[in-house]
């Protein structure tokens, strides 16, 4: 294996990584609003019809939004635990929890690669799982190439993903990555310098 293949399959790992706790840490924090919404009768109608509005190709009933809090509650635990593995699969290609976490809360917020939040969660992890196993030689070329597909949450049809698009929201990711990184550092350091500071006093 050549240093470059080798580079390659680091990279990959560190986004998908990233790009699967996120998803977890996303899918805890709204099961975890869910425990706190109004269980009703009336407000499960409302939002089956706005649901049948904006999705008309799935059918939807009042019944669906109706929940069990135990259940909702075994999600949330259940988003947490996977969470908490891919941090440690993070941490082994160089990413840590630390840097993570605030990765995650800092695009849950909305203030950094939005696009991972709307709708990439869902698809790129899926994506960059592909792109590992190809570069692992476990699939094909062809096998890559039909994981790269978009589902319309309109129509309910696949298309070809935009991989232009892609490369830019995985260059977001990179980019937040060290910056939030090269943050943490320095504030390792100004808190240091304040110790010694002090000590030398």
């Amino acid at each position: 294996m050549t240093t470059k293949h080798l580079n390659r399959k680091i990279r990959v790992l560190r986004l998908l990584a990233v790009t699967q706790a996120y998803h977890y840490y996303t899918m805890m924090q709204l099961n975890r609003q869910l425990l706190q919404c109004n269980n009703s009768w009336m407000t499960a109608e409302h939002l089956s019809n706005c649901f049948s509005a904006m999705i008309p190709y799935i059918e939807h009933s009042p019944t669906d939004f109706l929940h069990d809090k135990e259940e909702i509650l075994d999600t949330v635990l259940n988003n947490y635990d996977e969470f908490k593995k891919w941090i440690k699969i993070a941490e082994s290609v160089g990413i840590s929890e630390k840097t993570l976490t605030a990765f995650c809360k800092n695009v849950d917020n909305a203030q950094s690669v939005i696009h991972l939040k709307a709708l990439g969660h869902l698809m790129y992890p899926e994506w960059l799982m592909a792109m590992f196993s190809y570069l692992e030689n476990d699939i094909s070329k062809v096998e890559l190439q039909n994981t790269f597909v978009e589902i319309s949450l309109f129509s309910g049809k696949a298309t070809p993903a935009n991989f232009a698009k892609f490369r830019k929201i995985v260059l977001e990711i990179e980019t937040n990555i060290l910056q939030i990184t090269n943050k943490q550092i320095y504030r390792n350091i100004k808190q240091s310098e304040k110790i010694d500071n002090f000590a030398i006093q």
